[in-house]
């Protein structure tokens, strides 16, 4: 029983914690804004815009429904997963997902965000298992150095050989990847060709090599979609924004390739 109110207590307490961040202030906010114009006669205008603003903001701040709408996006990718296990002498492209500021040196690891540490982790791992892989690493953006030096900097401090390590430091978008290695990846039987990438980009970067016509085996990595508890699914929450943020932006891009870049 005393384990049992501990926990009730410490639940209470992340939850109060939540609520008080700005995140769940903004909320709380939002929802007393919605309130006030209810019980007070306001323009309709301004009624519909207050119950518009709150709908979107706290559904996209609740993990439950982020964690929904990211999870559609890895259960897609998960369904593109249809190779097998890399055979020996394959080519593994791993595609960077982020620099932050302008690091002075290639071993300053730390200036990669979390999605490109993730997808070179897993992309190493995988590699460490298939005799006589190549790692392509792809990532232009940063001034003097780039993701893909950062990467395959790292790649080499983790103990993979350096003699089969390929960057492209050119390519800034995923769209820009597909092209720039197309020749390359062309070059290697399509039975050994993989694309390593976080679960929920995978869907429009197959888009972009489909259309430049690279037959690729998707390999996604990086599943962030969670079972949570009954009092977080509900709550407002800064990591929830974020995925939702990352949703809007994998679709929207998958909606700008079909409608302007594939024409």
């Amino acid at each position: 029983m005393r384990t049992f109110g501990c926990d009730l207590l410490t639940a209470l307490k992340l939850t109060l914690e939540l609520l008080l961040s700005p995140v769940g202030l903004t909320a709380c906010g939002l929802t007393l804004l919605t309130i006030a114009v209810s019980w007070r006669p306001q323009r309709l205008a301004l009624r519909l815009l207050t119950y518009v603003c709150t709908l979107i903001f706290i559904t996209a701040s609740m993990p439950l429904t982020a964690n929904i709408a990211l999870g559609t996006l890895e259960q897609k990718a998960t369904q593109e997963k249809i190779c097998p296990p890399p055979p020996p002498a394959s080519l593994l492209v791993v595609l960077a997902g982020g620099i932050n500021g302008n690091p002075m040196s290639d071993t300053d690891a730390s200036a990669l965000k979390a999605a490109s540490l993730r997808r070179l982790l897993s992309a190493v791992a995988l590699a460490q298992q298939v005799p006589d892989s190549t790692l392509l690493i792809s990532g232009g953006w940063g001034r003097s150095v780039r993701e893909a030096d950062l990467m395959g900097a790292l790649a080499k401090q983790l103990g993979f050989p350096a003699s089969r390590i390929e960057l492209d430091t050119k390519s800034r978008t995923t769209f820009q990847t597909a092209e720039n290695i197309r020749a390359r990846v062309s070059q290697v039987p399509s039975g050994r060709r993989y694309l390593v990438t976080s679960a929920d980009h995978m869907p429009r970067a197959m888009m972009a090599f489909k259309h430049e016509n690279v037959s690729i085996c998707a390999w996604p990595v990086d599943y962030e979609a969670l079972a949570l508890q009954p009092l977080d699914m509900l709550t407002p929450q800064i990591s929830a924004l974020e995925k939702s943020t990352r949703v809007v932006h994998e679709l929207m891009g998958m909606l700008y390739y079909r409608l302007i870049k594939f024409q």
